[in-house]
């Protein structure tokens, strides 16, 4: 009998915890970025990748990064992000349970990081 009820108890907990987005709590803060070598040289220089992953069924809304001194020997992609002065700005939004990702070719990895946006939740 109480294997069966704490069965029960496991069950409601998992399902508690997958019903809210995998611990996710519906803040901005849940959003993370991740940069990294691609492995691939341009022009003798490194590729980089910079990833921001949502892991929220949120949308993550008006996302600026910090990127000082932010340049790139290839082309940025202007229709998805935005460079003015030391800020990035990404030019839609990051919906839920997805990945933003864009690369740029220089020497040095940036010190990318998020600086500000907004989460909303239906």
């Amino acid at each position: 009998m109480a294997t069966n009820a704490c069965k029960f108890i496991c069950f409601i907990l998992l399902f508690a915890f997958v019903s809210q987005g995998f611990g996710c709590s519906g803040s901005f803060s849940d959003i993370y970025l991740k940069q990294s070598k691609t492995g691939k040289m341009i022009k003798n220089t490194p590729e980089w990748e910079v990833r921001l992953t949502n892991p929220c069924p949120c949308i993550g809304t008006d996302i600026v990064l910090s990127c000082v001194g932010f340049k790139s020997l290839t082309p940025i992609d202007r229709s998805q992000i935005s460079v003015s002065g030391n800020e990035c700005s990404l030019i839609n939004n990051l919906y839920g349970e997805t990945d933003f990702v864009f690369k740029y070719v220089w020497t040095e990895e940036f010190d990318i990081k998020i600086k500000s946006g907004t989460i909303a939740c239906s």
